[in-house]
């Protein structure tokens, strides 16, 4: 990864352009690489983005369609991108005691022997300079849509314009505002579908005392210039941590203060940036299937039914599956022949 006065230094000129790429190992009859690539925020900065392009090895000069990966909440450091893992072109590794990050891609492999292209962006602020501008929808769709771009420039890669997107968590949220935002700022791509698991879509509704809360601030902050008046002295400690920090270390720091961290209720600043990132009120340009765990206590359920009806009042297509029993981490494996089966048909 190049380092901030780097960046200056170079003319960057577009979004989609690759800065610079690195070989980094990859599965089985595929190719890899780490990838720094320009992509814009929400309000049209140009900014450099960190992430993974693998292919197939197959194929020669067949045009692959791409699999856009957007993923859950790893931090707002840029120590939690997923890509800076030692092998991050894998099946995905949910977090635990040695890893403290999910990195990779949930079916991977299935993907690369459907002759998928993958991406994997880290999002504005993670791997490269800046602030990650978490659950900022627009700037983190860009992101995504961008490392599609900069797949297609690249070679040995063969990407084509057929995309699918497919996101957990935060990543949902991120996917479901690709689909709204792919017609107007990557028109040249054809979107053929969009998955998101367990997507966030109702934003946190109090600044209470979890790691997320602190990401989200620091993000909002940067992308809005909101104030942040509601946060007190301990407070403002854990939105500063967030820099530094990934997710699971944030709840370690957490834990050795003891508050109380805000005032309880969110400013009108920030009331009035959360409804920015509320997806479902656009018309998406692809078909949507929502996967989601029935009791999942990260994303709560009843979000994504909220979710659905805003977004078929707004004419989108949208199908929701539940998952009696499965969690936020569960349903991920739990849902797999669903999703590969329903990209499929998309194909």
């Amino acid at each position: 990864h190049l380092s901030l006065r780097r960046q200056r230094q170079m003319c960057i000129r577009d979004r989609g352009e690759v800065i610079k790429s690195e070989v980094i190992p990859a599965p089985a009859g595929a190719s890899a690489w780490r990838v720094m690539y320009v992509s814009r925020t929400w309000d049209e900065r140009l900014v450099p983005i960190t992430g993974i392009v693998v292919a197939p090895k197959n194929g020669g000069a067949k045009a692959h369609p791409i699999l856009n990966w957007l993923h859950g909440t790893t931090g707002g450091s840029r120590t939690s991108a997923p890509s800076l893992a030692p092998n991050p072109a894998q099946n995905q590794v949910q977090r635990s005691p040695i890893a403290p990050i999910d990195y990779g891609v949930p079916y991977l492999t299935d993907f690369l022997k459907r002759g998928f292209v993958v991406v994997a962006t880290d999002y504005y602020g993670q791997g490269g300079p800046g602030v990650h501008q978490y659950m900022v929808g627009n700037t983190a769709a860009r992101n995504g849509l961008d490392l599609v771009r900069a797949a297609r420039t690249m070679k040995d890669v063969a990407a084509g314009s057929d995309v699918t997107t497919f996101g957990w968590s935060q990543g949902g949220h991120a996917a479901i505002f690709t689909s709204e935002e792919q017609p107007s700022y990557a028109p040249e791509l054809r979107l053929r579908g969009v998955v998101a698991i367990a997507p966030g879509t109702t934003l946190i509704a109090q600044p209470i005392n979890i790691p997320h809360v602190y990401v989200l601030a620091r993000g909002y902050r940067d992308a809005y210039a909101v104030p942040l008046s509601e946060f007190t002295a301990d407070g403002k400690r854990m939105i500063e941590a967030a820099g530094s920090v990934s997710i699971s270390g944030l709840f370690r720091e957490s834990l050795a203060m003891k508050g109380p961290f805000s005032t309880g209720e969110w400013s009108q600043e920030m009331k009035r940036a959360l409804a920015l990132n509320v997806p479902g009120n656009r018309t998406s340009s692809a078909p949507i299937l929502i996967v989601h765990g029935t009791v999942d206590n990260v994303v709560m359920p009843e979000s994504t039914k909220e979710l659905a009806l805003r977004s078929e009042k707004n004419g989108n297509s949208i199908k929701v599956s539940w998952y009696p029993g499965q969690d936020h981490r569960t349903v991920v494996d739990q849902a797999r022949k669903e999703i590969l089966d329903w990209i499929n048909e998309k194909q």
